[in-house]
C-alpha cells in the first residue's frame, strides 16, 4: 500500500516541526530537524534557511510495516498558498497542524475549504500544548464550531496491537450513522472490534469523520498516538495493472538546469524511455527524499516521482487516463513592474520569468511591449522578496520591484452578441459569440450552440481553443476579462481560403467586439481577514475597516480580554493594514489575511480614470474586423462591422 499525506498550517503552528517528528520516529533522520536552526530536513533550500519558512513544497518517503509512506511538506505562509495547494491534487490524506494558543488563523480556514474543495480526508493535530496560552478543550471546540460537528476528539481513543480498542460515546454516534445497530451492539456489549474499524476507516475516507488529536511538536508528546491510528486508519488502493494515468504538480530545475516534472502515478506504470505526450520521452525518473534522490528504472501506481526529458509539461496537468488540467481556486491580487539594469537584455529577463512561470504558475508574467515593461502576479510582498533574491541567486542577475499595485479584472453585466471578421486576401473566417455574465469565480467558460451542418466540429474545437489560449483583456482599464461564458452561436469557413490562424483572428475580434458593446464593469480582489485585538480597541477597529469598504461579523469576546473580529476588505484598502495596526495598537493588535474573491470595486470611476486606458488605442487587442473586396482588404470599425458580417445575411 502506498498513501501520500500531506502536512498542511498557518505560518507558525509547528507544521515543519510537525514533519520533523515524524521523520524522526520512523528512522529517517537521527535527530528532528528545527527552523530555528536552519536544520529542517526538508527546508533545506538557504532562502527557506535564512527566512525560517517553508517556501516549497517537499517530499520525504519512508516505510512502515510494508507500507510506503510520501510525506508532502507545504508552505504555511499566504504568500506561498499557491505552491501548497498544487501539492492537493496528489494527496490521499492531509494532517491539518492548528496552533493551540491561536486557534484558527485566516489561513487555517483556507486550507481547510481547499481541502473539502479537493474531497481529501483529514486528521487534525492541535499543537503547541506545552506552552502556557493553549489550550485542546478551546481549540478543538472552535474548529468543531467553525468548520464541523464531525471533528472528534481522538485522544481518548486506545488502541491495542491485539486488535483491541477503547472508543468514546461520541464516536460510537459517529459511526452509528453508517451502521444503525452498531450502536446497540456497544450498548451490549457485543459489538466487535473489527467492524467498528472498517466503519470508521471508511467514514474518515468519505470526509465524515475528522479524528483530532493534541500534543507537542516540539517535544514530540502526542506524536505516537497520532501516528499509530494514523498508519491504522489511512488505507488506499492503486492498481499498477491500470492505463498509465498521472497528475503533474511541480516544476523544477536542478543545479544543473535540469527540467523536472514532478508527478505522481495515480495508475498503471512507467519507465525510462517511455514516450509520454507525443515524441518526449523519460530520461530519468528520480524518487526524492528530502533533497537527496534515487534514480529506478520503473514507477508504479502511488508513487511520487520527478520525471526528466519531459519540455512541454505544465503544473497542474493530467497525463495519460488522466486528461483533465486542475484549475487552481486561489489567484494572485497583486502586480508589480519587475526593474533591472538597462544594460541587461529584456529577453535574458523575459526567460528568466518564463522559466519561473513554469515553476510557479501563478506568476503570470505580463510583457508589455509597446512600453518594454515586464509585470509579475503575486501573492505577497515576502514572495517579492524571495523572487528577488531567488532570480539573483540563481541567475547572477540583479532585479527590483516596483510598489505593489491591485490587480483588478473585468467582466460584463448583461448578455451581448459579438462579432469577428478576418478576411485578408486568401484568408477567411468569421465567428459570432453572445458573451453571458457568469458566476463569480468562474473564469472563462465556452460552449457551442452553433450546428455542426453550419460550421465543422473541427472548426469548432478550434475556436474553443483560441477562447482559452490568452488572456482577453476588458475594455475599461485593459485588465484581464473573467466570469464571462462565451457561446458560440454562429460561425463561417471557406473550402479553399480557411487556415488555421484565421479563426484566432477572428475569435480575439469577436470577443472585443462583443467587449466595446457591452455594459461591463470592474471587479477587484478582497482579503478576508481575522483581527486579534485588545477589547478596549474593538469599537475603533470596527469603525477603522468600515472607513476601509470593509464588512464584519459580530466580534467575539474570548478570554483574556480579547477580542476576534473576522471580515472581508478590498485589497486596495487592507494591503497594508498589518503594519498600520501594529503601531495603532502598539504592537497588541495581530491580523491574518488571505486571498477571499473577487468582486465589484468599490470605487470603480477612480481605478477607470487613473488606469487611462484607450481600447481603441490597444493594437494588440483589435475590436474590428476585416473584410476583403474586389481582391482588397480593408479594416472596419467595431461599430460598423455588423453591417459587413455574412452571418447577419
Amino acid at each position: 500500500m502506498k498513501i501520500t499525506f500531506g502536512i498542511l498550517a498557518h505560518v507558525d503552528a509547528g507544521k515543519t516541526t510537525f514533519s520533523e517528528q515524524v521523520l524522526y520516529k520512523e528512522k529517517v533522520i537521527k535527530t528532528p530537524g528545527r527552523v530555528d536552526t536552519k536544520s529542517s530536513y526538508l527546508d533545506h533550500d538557504e532562502i527557506e534557511k535564512a527566512r525560517g519558512i517553508t517556501i516549497f513544497s517537499d517530499i520525504a518517503v519512508f516505510t512502515h510495516h510494508s507500507n510506503t509512506y510520501y510525506l508532502v511538506d507545504t508552505p504555511g505562509h499566504m504568500d506561498f498558498s499557491s505552491e501548497m495547494e498544487r501539492t492537493l491534487e496528489i494527496m490521499d490524506y492531509a494532517v491539518l497542524v492548528v496552533n493551540g494558543s491561536d486557534g484558527i488563523q485566516g489561513h487555517t480556514e483556507t486550507i481547510w475549504n481547499l481541502l473539502k474543495r479537493y474531497d481529501i480526508p483529514v486528521f487534525l493535530f492541535i499543537n503547541k500544548l506545552d506552552l502556557d496560552s493553549s489550550s485542546y478543550e478551546r481549540t478543538i471546540s472552535e474548529v468543531q464550531n467553525q468548520f464541523s460537528t464531525n471533528i472528534l476528539d481522538f485522544n481518548q481513543v486506545h488502541l491495542e496491537a491485539g486488535g483491541e480498542g477503547t472508543f468514546t460515546d461520541d464516536l460510537i454516534n459517529n459511526l452509528s450513522e453508517d451502521k444503525e445497530d452498531l450502536l446497540d451492539q456497544w450498548l451490549e456489549g457485543t459489538v466487535q472490534y473489527e467492524d467498528l474499524l472498517e466503519v470508521l476507516i471508511l467514514r474518515i475516507k468519505e470526509r465524515k469523520l475528522f479524528p483530532c488529536f493534541g500534543g507537542s511538536a516540539l517535544s514530540g508528546t502526542g506524536i505516537d498516538l497520532f501516528l499509530h491510528a494514523f498508519y491504522e486508519f489511512a488505507k488506499t488502493s492503486y492498481k499498477s495493472n491500470d492505463t498509465f494515468s498521472a497528475r503533474i504538480f511541480k516544476i523544477r530545475y536542478d543545479n544543473q538546469q535540469e527540467r523536472m516534472a514532478f508527478m505522481k502515478i495515480l495508475g498503471g506504470s512507467l519507465k525510462v524511455r517511455d514516450s509520454i505526450l507525443g515524441s518526449e520521452k523519460v530520461h530519468q525518473i528520480r524518487i526524492f527524499n528530502g533533497e537527496r534522490f534515487q534514480t529506478v528504472s520503473q514507477a508504479y501506481a502511488g508513487d511520487i516521482i520527478a520525471v526528466t526529458g519531459l519540455e512541454s509539461t505544465l503544473a497542474g496537468q493530467g497525463i495519460g487516463a488522466c486528461s483533465d488540467n486542475a484549475i487552481p481556486v486561489l489567484a494572485p491580487a497583486l502586480q508589480a513592474k519587475v526593474l533591472y539594469s538597462k544594460d541587461i537584455p529584456n529577453q535574458s529577463v523575459i526567460k528568466i520569468f518564463h522559466l519561473l512561470q513554469e515553476e510557479d504558475p501563478s506568476l503570470r508574467m505580463d510583457w508589455e511591449e509597446s512600453l518594454q515593461q515586464l509585470k509579475v502576479n503575486f501573492m505577497g510582498k515576502i514572495q517579492l522578496e524571495v523572487l528577488e533574491q531567488s532570480v539573483l541567486t540563481r541567475f547572477q542577475i540583479p532585479v527590483t520591484f516596483g510598489p505593489p499595485e491591485v490587480l483588478y479584472m473585468e467582466t460584463i453585466r448583461q448578455p451581448v452578441t459579438g462579432y469577428g471578421h478576418f478576411e485578408p486576401l486568401r484568408h477567411y473566417s468569421e465567428v459570432a459569440f453572445r458573451l453571458e455574465p457568469a458566476p463569480r469565480g468562474a473564469g472563462i467558460l465556452f460552449k457551442s450552440q452553433c450546428h455542426v451542418d453550419r460550421l465543422g466540429i473541427n472548426y469548432q474545437n478550434l475556436i474553443c481553443t483560441h477562447v482559452f489560449e490568452k488572456n482577453h483583456k476588458g475594455v475599461l482599464t485593459g485588465a484581464v476579462l473573467t466570469d464571462v461564458k462565451v457561446i458560440l452561436i454562429d460561425g463561417i469557413s471557406h473550402i479553399k481560403h480557411t487556415e488555421g490562424g484565421d479563426f484566432r483572428e477572428a475569435v480575439y475580434r469577436a470577443i472585443r467586439q462583443g467587449l466595446m458593446k457591452a455594459e461591463c464593469m470592474v471587479l477587484e480582489p478582497y482579503y478576508r481577514f481575522r483581527l486579534l485585538v485588545p477589547e478596549e480597541l474593538c469599537g475603533r477597529l470596527l469603525n477603522d475597516i468600515l472607513r476601509r469598504h470593509g464588512t464584519f461579523e459580530p466580534p467575539v469576546i474570548e478570554e483574556k480580554g480579547r477580542a476576534v473580529i473576522a471580515g472581508i476588505g478590498p485589497v486596495s484598502s487592507f494591503m497594508n493594514y498589518g503594519e498600520e495596526l501594529m503601531i495603532m495598537s502598539g504592537g497588541r493588535a495581530g491580523i491574518s489575511m488571505t486571498f477571499s474573491h473577487y468582486d465589484i470595486c468599490h470605487n470603480e470611476e477612480e481605478i477607470i480614470a487613473d488606469s487611462q486606458y484607450n481600447p481603441d488605442a490597444d493594437i494588440e487587442n483589435p475590436s474590428g474586423s476585416v473584410f476583403c473586396q474586389k481582391g482588397t482588404s480593408f479594416v472596419v470599425n467595431w461599430d460598423e462591422a455588423e453591417q459587413y458580417m455574412h452571418t447577419l445575411r
